[in-house]
């Protein structure tokens, strides 16, 4: 195809999005949330990740061997293999509720997913069990490897933040349930392959409930903002109770993954609960309008501003810009045939930073957020009972 030709079909489709586009998630031009590295969203549900992260270095999402969700097996698939994790070498939780004092405790709507995160030293914890002897190079995820009778330490695992996902990532049996729940955890302590930082995160599962709203979710989706790079302050005394979001029977699947977003780093130790809790169908609904696809605008307030240049208050992936005039289109056009682009035009191709102020958009359709199962190619996978 040739330059011009490539030129006039970017025109064109401009040209469609003068008056109003579908974004997907995590691409809305109203977006106020700053990203660092190569862009990516959900709309491929991971199947299109190749970047690189802000420091240059390669995403592992296409080249990784250990990537996460994976299609946890049947309970009877990993009985008969004796794949089971020793009761004296379970993880256990302690969550106190998070308790926000009105601005401790917030909400938010990153682009990417809605997340929880605190400002004050929760002391919720999870302790995982590693080796009684271990070295520089005993990684977090040797519990997978130890038996009845090894001598065991343990580990302190601190959350950091939660977020969901919609649809679920992980599948049990090859079962979809409607969103996921993750809980990040950091390890920072005892084990020399952690003193910069390694991760565990603890997966649950939500199946919709013809009954009323799960309480428990609901001091979280009352909050739940859907501008992407926004966040909302919980009112003073509301508390999440993470502990009861836990199933009562605390059953868990144990694998070595990775994140499920980019650069999807691996060497997580993954808990993925076997006991969905419930969420109704209006919270599920809510949700997946906050991670919504949008109708976005052009103002003419920023039609107006354009004639002045380009703006360069935030930084959003990379965007090209919506034009309102049906007369700057067609000097665009064009320019596309044109032995050299007009000085707008490569303005245009050259994707201006717009302000997102100078969009007015509304949610038209439900969204998504999760990635697609990843192959297990050969993973020791074990089963943890609460018996």
């Amino acid at each position: 195809m040739s330059r011009h030709m490539a030129l006039l079909l970017v025109a064109l489709a401009l040209a469609g999005c003068a008056q109003a586009c579908i974004y997907k998630f995590g691409t809305s031009p109203d977006s106020k949330a700053t990203h660092t590295g190569d862009h990516w969203d959900h709309s491929l549900n991971g199947e299109n990740w190749e970047g690189k992260d802000a420091a240059g270095k390669p995403w592992v999402c296409k080249t990784g061997r250990k990537q996460s969700p994976i299609n946890v097996p049947q309970y009877h698939v990993l009985d008969e293999k004796g794949s089971k994790i020793a009761s004296g070498l379970q993880t256990k939780w302690s969550y106190p509720d998070l308790i926000s004092n009105g601005t401790s405790v917030q909400v938010i709507n990153n682009g990417h997913t809605i997340q929880v995160q605190w400002t004050y030293n929760y002391e919720g914890h999870a302790t995982i069990a590693i080796p009684a002897t271990h070295n520089e190079s005993t990684p977090i995820v040797e519990v997978l490897h130890m038996h009845s009778g090894d001598a065991s330490d343990r580990v302190t695992a601190v959350p950091t933040q939660f977020h969901f996902h919609s649809t679920s990532e992980h599948l049990l049996a090859g079962k979809i349930f409607p969103l996921e729940l993750h809980i990040v955890h950091k390890i920072t302590e005892k084990l020399e392959a952690c003193k910069g930082g390694c991760f565990s995160v603890t997966g649950i599962l939500f199946q919709l409930d013809n009954g009323p709203d799960n309480e428990l979710l609901e001091a979280i989706f009352a909050h739940m903002p859907t501008r992407e790079g926004t966040f909302t302050n919980l009112p003073a005394g509301t508390a999440i109770k993470l502990a009861e979001l836990l199933p009562t029977d605390r059953d868990y699947v144990t694998y070595e993954g990775s994140l499920t977003t980019p650069p999807c780093s691996e060497g997580l130790l993954w808990h993925v609960m076997t006991h969905p809790q419930r969420i109704s169908f209006g919270q599920w609904n809510r949700y997946r309008l906050a991670v919504g696809e949008k109708e976005c605008n052009h103002t003419e307030a920023a039609a107006g501003a354009e004639e002045a240049g380009p703006h360069h208050h935030h930084h959003h992936h990379h965007r090209r810009l919506l034009h309102n005039h049906a007369a700057k289109l067609e000097e665009v056009a064009s320019a596309a045939v044109s032995a050299e682009p007009k000085p707008y035009f490569r303005r245009v191709l050259e994707a201006t930073e717009e302000n997102p102020d100078a969009y007015t958009c509304k949610t038209v359709a439900f969204g998504q957020n999760f990635r697609n199962a990843q192959y297990a190619n050969g993973r020791t996978i074990k089963l943890a009972r609460d018996e």
